[in-house]
């Protein structure tokens, strides 16, 4: 989660406030779809659910990001993409499962998240931080 624009960053401040910023609006996003669907009981379990998946995946993306710069192959970033695609549908599956809706309208909501939290994260930051 935490990998996708950090790793181009040299000011720890700059990071670190970063990383606050974008676990606010994830949470804040979730949050929100689930209050506008009624089913907040089950928060912590859709956050922690989302929170490790990005984590899970970001482990693998790690090391490809670091093949694609050094290689620069169509190899290399085709795995880059498949990864990300892999987020995007391991999130979507989850929004799919807890707001009960169709297949598309998960992806959607899970692009929605993920422009959310890490675009806005970085606009935010990026406004904040100059």
């Amino acid at each position: 989660m935490f990998i996708f624009i950090h790793f181009n960053m040299t000011d720890d401040f700059e990071s670190i406030s970063e990383v606050f910023i974008e676990t606010l609006l994830n949470l804040s996003f979730i949050a929100l779809a689930l209050w506008l669907n009624r089913s907040m009981h089950t928060y912590i379990q859709v956050a922690s659910a989302i929170l490790f998946c990005e984590n899970f995946t970001s482990l693998f993306l790690l090391p490809t990001i670091f093949w694609a710069t050094v290689a620069e192959d169509w190899l290399s970033y085709g795995a880059l993409a498949i990864i990300l695609f892999w987020t995007w549908a391991l999130i979507g599956a989850i929004f799919k499962k807890i707001l009960h809706i169709n297949v598309f309208a998960g992806l959607v909501m899970s692009l929605f998240y993920l422009l959310f939290s890490f675009g806005g994260g970085f606009a935010i930051n990026s406004f904040l931080t100059g």
